[in-house]
């Protein structure tokens, strides 16, 4: 295969359409691009649904959206589409997770170097090809994402993930933290129960004996968030509890949500968007995976420093069988004491950082 000749001033496009945590692990790519490239013209395909979570990102020059259940539905709005993107003349092209019929929409666009995997039965459509079988697990999400690199001549440092907020955000977060006379004084928890369902949770029960214990044990002030169809699940945990909080669910969209995590000092969350979110505004977080192989931490878990696994302590399972499992349900299995320990090996870890910077002041 012929060596790549960019000069730098290339129009790249990075395509990644499907959810929240998989866009924000795509971040480094953008990152490491403008790093190589800087005078380059980068922009990024994604979802309506994951927009968010790219504003305002330092290293994009523009957003595409891929409305695909919508507006670009069928072949009328893939045509559409194309011809978006062809009219855009891209030089490279870097699909992050491949489909059909986004590999088709590089090829038919004309973009000189279309950078996909090589294990697709569409692999031809790509003319630089990265031959790396993800559903190994062997490696986490967001460096499998850098792989795709490779081609062009890219060899990245480890980046870690990144959601930029606006300081109209970053004041949200703080006239919350005063409505609910938060001070910066208090221990913060923010609990985030919900998931997109991909894998199993942590019970609600649970949930509420984890907040009551960090309350009782550490007077810390929790914050449960969740979107307005998690409500019925924030009751059930709300009601299950001894204690007050404040709840968030419904009240925040996914920007203003994102600087209420930046704003606590720990998260707490089973593995769904929101906590790869957390870990991209640098607040650490207590992360809850279930055994499921395919869905498991290596992969799948907070990017970077200062975070904490809870697992079940059960064996790793390929499948999830109710009915014929022995360990069902494993998540039961989890006590609150094994989440609000690592809660505290969390601040610990902060607050041993913290002495050190003054010590090297």
């Amino acid at each position: 295969m012929r060596k790549l000749e960019l000069t730098g001033k290339e129009r790249f496009l990075v395509i990644r359409t499907d959810r929240v945590g998989d866009v924000i692990l795509s971040t480094p790519v953008l990152e490491s691009i403008k790093t190589r490239f800087p005078e380059s013209h980068l922009v990024m395909m994604v979802s309506s649904y994951a927009a968010d979570v790219v504003k305002g990102n330092p290293n994009l020059d523009d957003v595409i959206i891929d409305d695909h259940e919508n507006r670009h539905k069928g072949i009328k709005g893939f045509l559409m589409l194309l011809k978006e993107i062809r009219g855009s003349r891209f030089d490279a092209g870097v699909l992050l997770r491949p489909t059909f019929r986004l590999a088709l929409l590089l090829f038919l666009a004309g973009i000189r170097y279309r950078v996909g995997t090589g294990y697709r039965f569409y692999q031809m459509l790509f003319n630089r090809k990265v031959y790396v079988h993800r559903k190994m697990n062997l490696r986490h999400e967001a460096d499998y994402n850098l792989d795709l690199l490779k081609p062009l001549g890219i060899r990245p440092d480890k980046t870690v993930p990144r959601v930029y907020l606006s300081p109209e955000e970053e004041s949200f977060a703080r006239q919350v933290w005063r409505k609910f006379e938060i001070t910066p004084e208090d221990t913060v928890v923010v609990i985030h129960p919900g998931s997109g369902n991909s894998a199993l949770n942590l019970p609600e029960k649970r949930f509420a004996q984890v907040a009551d214990q960090l309350v009782e044990e550490l007077d810390a002030k929790i914050v449960l968030t969740g979107t307005k169809g998690e409500k019925g699940l924030i009751d059930i945990i709300s009601r299950n509890m001894q204690h007050e909080v404040v709840d968030l669910t419904g009240r925040t969209s996914l920007r203003q949500l994102a600087a209420v995590l930046e704003n606590a000092d720990v998260v707490v969350s089973n593995s769904t968007g929101p906590m790869h979110l957390a870990a991209a505004v640098e607040t650490p977080t207590v992360a809850i995976f279930c055994p499921i192989f395919a869905a498991g931490p290596i992969r799948w878990g907070p990017y970077g420093e200062g975070h904490e696994v809870v697992l079940p302590p059960v064996p790793v399972c390929f499948k999830c069988k109710p009915k014929s499992c022995p360990h069902y349900d494993c998540m039961d299995k989890i006590k609150a004491g094994d989440v609000t320990a690592k809660v505290r090996a969390v601040l610990e870890k902060q607050r041993s950082n913290r002495v050190d910077s003054t010590r090297g002041r």
